[in-house]
């Protein structure tokens, strides 16, 4: 069953490889890549785009370097190539998809607006009860 964009994370194309096991921890938890890469700092998605954006054996590359800076990679160079090339399998193919969200401004002063008119309506109805409560209205 496909999430409703508002339910969707970032970049909806990007959800199987962010959440791609990367291992299991010492404490019996899969590490998925959307937390590995969290925990060095980077933003996941961002760098999930940028990886989708390269062929595969630079993004596997690029993915193999930074799984290296992880706390508690205990892997040799040669099974994290491997592990690397693994998770790239899960990048979308041609690139990655900004939301539509992000390539519409005009969508998005759309939804800005509507949320003017809740925050208005809102502000009213409270003014309103207000004042019936306090006997100025019939």
């Amino acid at each position: 069953m496909t999430m409703r964009s508002g339910f969707n994370m970032h970049h909806s194309n990007l959800q199987g490889f962010l959440s791609a096991t990367v291992w299991d921890e010492k404490n019996g938890t899969s590490l998925s890549l959307l937390s590995a890469l969290a925990r060095l700092g980077l933003d996941p998605w961002r760098e999930a785009a940028r990886l989708a954006d390269m062929p595969r054996t630079a993004a596997a590359t690029a993915l193999s370097s930074i799984l290296s800076e992880l706390p508690g990679n205990d892997l040799k160079s040669s099974d994290q190539a491997l592990l690397s090339q693994r998770l790239v399998q899960f990048l979308p193919e041609g690139g990655s998809r900004l939301d539509t969200e992000q390539q519409d401004p005009v969508n998005r002063q759309g939804k800005d607006s509507r949320i003017q008119q809740l925050a208005i309506g809102i502000a009213l109805s409270a003014l309103v009860i207000a004042m019936q409560m306090n006997g100025w209205l019939f």
